[in-house]
């Protein structure tokens, strides 16, 4: 049994006979979303190597999307106090990253709300009264009757929040944006997140951001990511996704990976909730997303931008609302690349900087303000080190690799040919190729969906076995291609052995080669030049 934690821990009532330090001021942090939880971890770092402060957490669990959060935060083995009893807990300060956190509980201390998103910008279902409320602003009553503050990033919000709620006139306080200044100071590690996504240098990244909801791009658009994936060529391209926690809290981890299991077999990035859409957002080169907060926070940095979708439960007349108007917007009739191409040409650096000014006015300020105004709350002196800014963390994904591609080749010169290659997991999605193009299915040996080895025309694995086992094992393909020291070995039908190399060429490509080689009457040992998304490859083909 879970020992109570107002008997046993630091927010007990004989806390002082048990512990080892002795805090002055203990911060109560309330999570009630797995969003608020992630934003409320990245601010209490404004306490980090101060003993005098004492951080112990609770889970309202009043919020449709509460699961997880108990998790998140067990998982990072913090002192959390139930719900329950939180009206019989003493502390100094209440923090929150969601207004609508039941506030009727805590006693007297000052309660500091903090955004959990940019500005205060859209209506959300009031899920206790009905109808609609504004995101960002706490229950009037409550900023009537507790010292509720609210943490603002431009002074233009407060008169946004004093017609919207006249009692919180003198009732909010200016900072900064901790999202913001992690997005502006990582930008020197672009190349590092790439990395760590597995984008190579050549590549294009292009990011799918989608906020919750019905009127969300991912909401609206379900199979989008599919298609970016199926119409963008695969060794020119990533495609990472970026969905807002609440669908993740609310449909689960699982069945969204069900949902979107095509697109994650072509590739698809998925972003974790808890962690990672800053660095991705960094290492991005082209956004495709709504009227979510990540997508203007992609705008406010200077990325290209198309809006796949926009809600009307923007607030008129905000910065939101105007970054709506002037955002070039998808077509989702028209094909994707040449849309993306234009969104990257017709890039402006700083188009959208009027509306940053609107929305931030202390930018690189965040960690600084912050801490100044949760220690005047407390009462305390700051500490005199200067607090670190930390970079954002790196995206951990569990990647799957992608097996199978409907490869389109041409000979466009004497022994030389270009190759694209597309997903065959999402082919439904991807238009016609032109009449002109050799088309054809290389499937790998890891492919889980078996009707495609009956309709490959190249085979490949990664094993050292011999290529024509592996071509009697698969009657229906002409081509396979097997691992050696040495290099590729590839076996055709009826016409023998031959050796690619060298052999650290991407096993696709170079089976792709000789099969359009094969195909054309241009099959004859020698050098030959392969060019594709990644560049121009030199290979050797030697017959055995």
């Amino acid at each position: 049994m879970t020992p109570d934690p107002l008997a046993h821990g630091p927010a007990a009532a004989d806390s002082p006979r048990w512990r080892t330090l002795s805090p002055q001021r203990t911060v109560l942090a309330i999570a009630r979303t797995l969003t608020s939880a992630i934003r409320l971890l990245e601010a209490i770092v404004v306490f980090r190597a101060d003993p005098r402060v004492q951080i112990v957490f609770t889970v309202d669990p009043g919020s449709r999307y509460s699961a997880g959060v108990d998790a998140l935060l067990r998982e990072l083995d913090t002192r959390l106090v139930p719900w329950s009893q939180i009206p019989a807990l003493h502390c100094d300060l209440v923090l929150a990253a969601s207004e609508n956190a039941g506030f009727e509980q805590v006693g007297e201390a000052p309660i500091l709300v903090l955004p959990h998103g940019i500005g205060f910008h859209k209506y959300v279902p009031d899920g206790d009264r009905g109808g609609t409320r504004l995101s960002g602003l706490a229950d009037p009553e409550l900023v009537r009757t507790k010292q509720i503050s609210h943490l603002i990033t431009h002074p233009d919000q407060e008169t946004q929040l004093r017609h919207a709620c006249p009692d919180t006139a003198g009732r909010v306080l200016l900072g900064g944006d901790l999202s913001l200044d992690g997005l502006l100071a990582g930008s020197a590690l672009r190349p590092h997140y790439r990395e760590r996504l597995g984008v190579l240098p050549a590549q294009r990244l292009v990011v799918f951001s989608s906020t919750w909801g019905p009127q969300s791009a991912f909401g609206r658009f379900p199979k989008l990511p599919d298609r970016l994936l199926a119409e963008l060529d695969a060794t020119q391209t990533r495609v990472a996704m970026i969905l807002h926690p609440n669908a993740f809290t609310w449909h689960g981890h699982w069945q969204l990976a069900e949902w979107l299991d095509d697109a994650l077999r072509a590739g698809l990035i998925l972003i974790p909730p808890t962690a990672g859409w800053h660095a991705t957002m960094i290492a991005a080169d082209v956004v495709v997303g709504d009227h979510g907060s990540v997508t203007l926070y992609g705008a406010v940095i200077d990325k290209p931008i198309l809006l796949a979708a926009f809600g009307s439960e923007v607030v008129p007349d905000t910065p939101l609302a105007w970054f709506g108007r002037l955002a070039q917007r998808l077509d989702h009739r028209a094909g994707l690349p040449e849309q993306l191409d234009k969104a990257i040409a017709t890039q402006q650096p700083g188009q959208f900087r009027h509306l940053a000014d609107q929305l931030f006015s202390r930018p690189g300020e965040a960690a600084a303000s912050l801490r100044g105004i949760c220690y005047r709350l407390l009462n305390l002196p700051e500490p005199h080190a200067e607090i670190e800014l930390a970079a954002v963390p790196a995206p951990v994904t569990d990647q799957r690799p992608v097996h199978s591609f409907d490869v389109r080749g041409e000979l466009v010169a004497p022994r030389t040919v270009s190759l694209h290659r597309f997903p065959a997991a999402v082919r439904e999605h991807r238009p016609p190729s032109p009449p002109e193009a050799l088309e054809f299915l290389v499937v790998g040996t890891g492919e889980r969906h078996l009707r495609l080895y009956a309709n490959a025309s190249v085979i490949v694995s990664p094993d050292p076995e011999s290529p024509a086992d592996l071509l009697h094992r698969h009657p229906g393909c002409t081509l396979t291609e097997v691992s050696t020291v040495d290099g590729w070995l590839i076996a055709i039908r009826d016409r023998g052995e031959f050796l690619m190399s060298p052999g650290t060429v991407d096993p696709v490509l170079a089976a792709s080669a000789v099969h359009l080689l094969w195909c054309t009457g241009q099959l004859e040992p020698g050098p030959l030049v392969v060019r594709d998304g990644s560049g121009e490859h030199h290979l050797t083909l030697t017959a055995r």
